[in-house]
């Protein structure tokens, strides 16, 4: 087998299982509550925990891996998050619990921060849409499927389980790393890896400071002191990381980037689809379960219909994108995600299961024809020694868009709920059913039209080519100091 084939199948291996430990945790949250006496709000860390250090240290690994060697912070990164999946499944408390999967999500950052650029470097120009595809098919299939092994588990097994069972696993990812990957010396000399230390904290606390007030905004409210503290830290945070980079001799972020329209508009129409197309993943339950009587397993199968489009089309959008180079395909993606959200707006208590099936197909045929192209289109607007940046920047414009999309979603889900039932604020499994379905439809609505400001970014989008541009060219030298 040849080499970049080897080397796809390492990293999807491993790509499927560090995005199934972003939803996988979320199902057992409930468990956790009981199984520690403790408050929900109190257990949602031990999901949140490990979004906030991803989404913090993402593109600052992606960086080290440029500097140090991708296949080793990739490794690295795999070591870090089997031990802290082991030590996981043996926590007595649940701070305990919580500190663990900080340890364990800044293995994930590694290995989900340099995924994409192995994969570039493996895969001639040629054929990168085609390899990215089946890498992003894998993320969706990764993020959608974590919620249903996670169900299966805690159905058989102790919520132990959902970490020791993946230990094994996190064992043969490592190795088919090191089996399958070659090795890659960083992009510079020995005596000038030099990271950033002031840019990469700055960076964490503007994201990871976002990122937690997005989440909790819906509990703790929008207009609290803590959460409009939060978003000023943030923003401070934000002007402090932008001032630093614009000195660092070697920085985490290269601003010069965001002068590559490629780039730009790629990675804020990724953030933009990915708001949207959450609020999936965070309604259909509610839909099925409290609207329709399903159960989890029934809820399961009904919302893998678009991790099932994904990884069926999304190799299949990449030869084409490779192929033709297809300027509008993004964009043409982005308007059938944006289509099924306003159907899946338009749904009923009665309407056919089939009918529902059919409308989430749309949002991931709509999703695998603009992933693959989107994913190409950044990873080939880079010059070589940014890749790792490159890589970074779509998983952490994917977590910025997912937890974006959640809080929207939940936000309108139990205000347009509450207020139809009559209720200043309520928990949504106390409300009744037309009140959630009311609700639900609504932040689908929304959803819709956080996903159409996405068409509108993929628009401005340039030609597309299989090299890298020539304004990363441009910009390249002043990135490279």
């Amino acid at each position: 087998m040849e080499y970049k084939w080897r080397c796809l199948i390492a990293v999807c291996f491993g790509t499927f299982m560090a995005t199934m430990d972003f939803s996988i945790v979320n199902v057992a949250l409930p468990t956790l509550s009981d199984e520690f006496d403790k408050p929900p709000d109190t257990v949602v860390w031990v999901a949140l925990a490990s979004s906030l250090m991803v989404t913090g240290i993402t593109l600052t690994a992606g960086r080290i891996g440029d500097l140090y060697g991708r296949k080793r912070v990739y490794i690295t990164g795999w070591i870090i998050f089997t031990i802290g999946m082991l030590v996981a499944s043996f926590a007595q408390t649940v701070e305990q619990l919580i500190a663990f999967r900080f340890f364990q999500a800044i293995g994930v950052a590694l290995a989900i921060a340099n995924g994409n650029a192995i994969v570039t470097e493996a895969f001639p120009p040629e054929q990168r849409g085609q390899a990215l595809g089946t890498t992003g098919s894998v993320v969706g299939a990764g993020l959608m499927t974590g919620p249903i092994v996670g169900g299966l588990i805690l159905q058989a097994l102790s919520w132990h389980a959902i970490f020791y069972l993946r230990v094994p696993i996190g064992l043969m990812a490592m190795t088919l790393a090191f089996l399958f990957i070659r090795p890659s010396t960083g992009s510079a000399a020995p005596g000038n890896r030099k990271i950033d230390v002031p840019g990469a904290i700055t960076l964490f606390a503007t994201l990871s400071t976002a990122l937690l007030a997005v989440n909790r905004g819906t509990s703790w409210g929008w207009s609290s002191p803590v959460i409009l503290g939060l978003f000023t830290f943030s923003a401070c945070m934000l002007a402090a990381f932008l001032r630093v980079e614009a000195r660092a001799a070697s920085p985490v972020v290269a601003l010069g980037l965001f002068k590559v329209r490629s780039y730009a508009v790629g990675v804020s129409s990724l953030a933009l689809n990915f708001a949207g197309q959450s609020a999936v993943t965070f309604l259909m339950p509610f839909y099925l379960q409290q609207v329709r009587g399903y159960s989890t397993g029934q809820t399961g199968l009904v919302i893998a219909t678009v991790p099932c489009m994904m990884l069926l089309l999304s190799p299949v959008s990449g030869r084409v994108s490779d192929r033709y180079g297809f300027r509008h395909q993004t964009t043409l993606g982005i308007i059938l995600v944006s289509i099924g959200l306003l159907l899946m707006a338009t749904i009923e208590a009665n309407t056919p299961i089939a009918l529902v099936m059919a409308r989430l197909a749309v949002i991931g045929v709509g999703t695998s024809i603009f992933m693959s192209p989107n994913s190409s289109a950044i990873m080939g607007s880079v010059p070589k020694e940014r890749l790792g940046t490159a890589s970074a920047s779509v998983a952490t414009a994917r977590n910025i868009g997912n937890a974006s999309g959640l809080a929207m979603a939940s936000a309108i889900l139990v205000g347009v709920a509450s207020a139809s039932a009559g209720f200043t604020a309520a928990k949504v499994a106390d409300l009744p059913a037309d009140a959630i379905l009311d609700g639900v439809r609504m932040a689908f609505l929304a959803a819709a039209l956080a996903s159409s400001l996405a068409i509108v970014a993929s628009s401005l989008r340039g030609k597309q080519s299989h090299a890298v541009s020539p304004a990363a060219a441009t910009v390249a030298p002043a990135i490279q100091k």
